[in-house]
């Protein structure tokens, strides 16, 4: 059931960053909302679901910009591993885990992004370090508004622990 969310998930997201999010960004850089949700899915669900995420929401963008079809996909499947070691690595730190790691991989994936789609297509498509301040700060707000809903959810939707009816 949670892959099945994370895929619908993942089509509403890829559908409001590729619509929405680009008529309200600021300072050059916009809001990643599929990477953020997808670290966020990946450090307080499972990393399954947010390897879902990170691919469908990745392929889905992709068409809808029309940029190299995989492009993004794979940015953010490299990002989603990167977030699954540092919560592996910062067990403790759950909250400021996430929301740095969030903050961290949505600017490098946007230089990355950048610089990729500049050697693939050739063309210059600017500084690519130009929104990397707007993009850290971006997606570190946004994934410090979203996460303690996430962990809300996990903690009242879950369903491996019995509770004692009394």
């Amino acid at each position: 059931m949670s892959l099945v969310l994370a895929a619908v998930g993942a089509a509403v997201a890829a559908l409001i960053q590729s619509t929405i999010v680009p008529f309200v960004a600021g300072g050059g850089a916009e809001l990643d909302l599929v990477l953020v949700l997808a670290v966020i899915w990946t450090m307080v669900v499972s990393l399954e679901g947010g390897l879902v995420w990170a691919f469908l929401g990745g392929l889905i963008i992709d068409v809808l910009l029309m940029r190299p079809l995989g492009l993004t996909a794979l940015i953010l499947t490299l990002a989603v591993g990167i977030a699954w070691l540092i919560g592996r690595a910062f067990p403790r730190a759950f909250y400021p885990a996430i929301v740095v790691a969030a903050a961290l991989l949505g600017g490098a994936a946007s230089v990355l992004a950048v610089v990729l789609l500049g050697s693939l297509t050739g063309a210059s498509t600017g500084d690519p370090f130009g929104a990397l301040v707007p993009a850290v700060l971006f997606d570190g707000l946004a994934a410090a508004l979203l996460t303690p809903l996430g962990i809300f959810l996990r903690r009242r939707l879950r369903s491996d622990v019995e509770r004692m009816d009394w």
